[in-house]
């Protein structure tokens, strides 16, 4: 999975809903510094958190894990 390509659609998409990282982080139970350095592509999260983060933000698993998969 191409890390920096999965924080530029975590990232749009919160924009597109408006939220900012603060807001993102009371909601899903993740730290704002994790939420900072997801969307860098940098770090390794782990399920549990990409799983909250998708529940706030609506995002599928699967659809974003083909995206990120598609060129390697």
């Amino acid at each position: 999975m191409d890390l920096k390509i999965f924080g530029k659609i975590i990232r749009e998409k919160r924009n597109n809903l408006n939220l900012r990282q603060e807001e993102l982080s009371e909601k899903s139970g993740v730290a704002i510094k994790t939420i900072h350095s997801i969307e860098l592509g940098k770090g390794n999260p782990a399920i549990k958190t990409i799983l909250r983060l998708f529940n706030i933000l609506e995002l599928d698993f699967i659809v974003v894990s083909a995206k990120t998969t598609e060129n390697q």
